[in-house]
């Protein structure tokens, strides 16, 4: 797959180098990261959302390359940990909730694809995922960033190392940026963006745990061996990706609580065809499509039960649900992770699952009433 790496030697600092602006800082930030030839990068996530409620996501991010198209990518939650490997030959990827794995041909899948095919697929799969976040989202920052300053020089300890490193303050539309920039390798130790959206205020950081480059960076790390009792699988959806479509797969088990505080599983929904509708408040044609939703709920009630999930704060969703006189039981997911473990990254979006616990239709965006009753009448015919 091609990537933002992998090129030639890193650029040094000569000595006694006069003092630059935020604008050679941020070049020099942009040429470190393009002329890599090896990195290691782990580093400390947070996102905090201020809103009806304050939400906090906190992960560990880790990212590795090597010529040959080898890989590591990683991102580990609370309660969940994914992993992509590559060692030039094949591809491993891993969640440990499942205790599953896939391995794939890495040469085999580029082949199959074009150059199109594999630019979407380097957006959408947990390696490009880590990528953005933890280089592509500075390269194109240092290019795009409006009136950047040098707040002040700052220490930073990575490990036992003490660093010194340039504090660049920059914004873009709507948003705020501070970077942490190491003064030697022009690399990013630190960073905090503030930023404004519909519902409320978004605060991101990240600090790095972990800085190799180059000759420093081990061909261990490109190695894969399954836990003990994991299985292998056909397929598997992680955190934070995207997906064309799921149809065909079998559905990520979960519990979530409904707005009256009942807990619903997928798993103790089998045997029964089920209808997700993923949604929000916020969302013109979510709301324009809900109406269709309940008319077909009691349409096909002996035969399907439908759930919508929703990830706003409880109280707004339960005065929208009161206010528009709504019957569909809402499971709530506050932190997101069914949305991500479904590969949700624009709404709506319904899904119709088998009695078999299997994905059998999928329709992302707008739908219309006659293709949604076809659709779920033609799983719970075929069962």
């Amino acid at each position: 797959m091609k990537r933002y790496l992998i090129c030639l030697a890193m650029l040094a600092v000569p000595a006694g180098a006069q003092q630059l602006t935020a604008e050679e800082v941020l070049q020099k930030l942009r040429s470190s990261y393009t002329a890599l030839k090896a990195v290691h990068l782990v580093a400390e996530r947070q996102e905090t959302t201020y809103g009806g409620r304050m939400a906090t996501s906190a992960s560990e991010c880790e990212l590795a390359a090597k010529s040959g198209n080898r890989f590591l990518a990683r991102v580990k939650y609370p309660s969940e940990e994914a992993i992509e490997v590559s060692d030039g030959s094949n591809i491993w990827r891993a969640l440990s909730s499942k205790k599953q794995f896939t391995k794939v041909d890495a040469a085999a899948l580029d082949e199959d694809r074009d150059e199109e095919d594999n630019a979407k697929t380097a957006e959408r799969d947990l390696h490009g995922l880590m990528e953005s976040i933890m280089l592509g989202h500075f390269l194109a920052l240092a290019k795009t960033a409006q009136d950047p300053v040098i707040v002040k020089e700052e220490d930073f300890k990575l490990g036992k190392e003490k660093l010194r490193g340039y504090l660049i303050r920059a914004r873009t539309a709507g948003t705020e940026h501070d970077l942490l920039v190491d003064k030697q390798r022009f690399v990013v130790l630190h960073y905090k963006q503030k930023a404004e959206t519909a519902d409320g205020k978004v605060e991101i950081t990240l600090k790095m745990k972990l800085i190799e480059l180059n000759q420093e960076v081990g061909d261990a790390l490109f190695a894969f061996e399954p836990k003990q009792g994991w299985s292998e699988s056909e397929t598997l959806l992680l955190p934070g990706e995207r997906r064309v479509t799921l149809t065909g797969e079998r559905a990520s088990n979960f519990t979530l609580k409904t707005l009256d505080g009942e807990r619903v599983s997928l798993e103790g929904l089998h045997g029964k065809v089920v209808v997700l509708d993923f949604w929000a408040t916020w969302c013109g044609p979510c709301r324009a499509e809900l109406p269709t939703i309940e008319k077909l709920r009691v349409e096909f009630a002996d035969a399907v039960q439908f759930y919508g999930v929703n990830d706003e704060a409880p109280a707004k969703v339960k005065k929208f649900v009161a206010e528009h006189h709504m019957e569909l039981p809402v499971l709530l997911d506050g932190d997101h992770k069914v949305h991500w473990s479904y590969g949700i990254h624009a709404i709506p979006v319904l899904f119709v699952i088998g009695r078999d616990g299997v994905i059998r239709q999928q329709f992302l965006g707008d739908r219309g009433e006659s293709a949604l009753r076809k659709a779920i009448r033609s799983v719970v015919q075929a069962e």
